[in-house]
């Protein structure tokens, strides 16, 4: 449990050099405003997880149905390694596929849960 801002802080390392200008190293300032950032980070994610204890299920559903595993990989090789054509079409292809794999899923997802709230409720 106390791993969570360690497992948070290469995300809001990125958000901070979007946001902040100055280093904290010199500027108390800069630091204190950096260090707010974070707390609030951290309980906004705790307040998020506390709202949805109760329906872990569908909340692990809805996320799991990302098809992250085809759509990153992907533009990472774009980005990083694809220098001919066929490279570049086979990750741009395998991206669309992502993409269009992640809005099945998360349609799916939202209509099942929809209709278990239906049948529940008529029960």
């Amino acid at each position: 449990m106390l791993s969570v801002p360690l497992q948070l802080f290469p995300a809001v390392c990125i958000m901070e050099n979007g946001l902040f200008m100055r280093s904290g190293k010199m500027d108390t300032r800069a630091k204190w405003q950096k260090n707010v950032f974070r707390f609030v980070v951290v309980m906004g994610f705790t307040a998020v997880s506390w709202a949805g204890a109760a329906d872990l299920d569908k909340f692990v559903a809805f996320c799991a149905c990302r098809s992250a595993s085809c759509t990153y990989p992907a533009m990472l090789h774009y980005k990083a390694c694809a220098h001919t054509l066929k490279q570049k079409a086979a990750d741009i292809a395998l991206g669309v596929f992502g993409v269009v794999a992640a809005l099945y899923t998360t349609v799916q997802t939202l209509a099942y849960h929809a209709w278990c709230y239906q049948y529940i409720y008529l029960i």
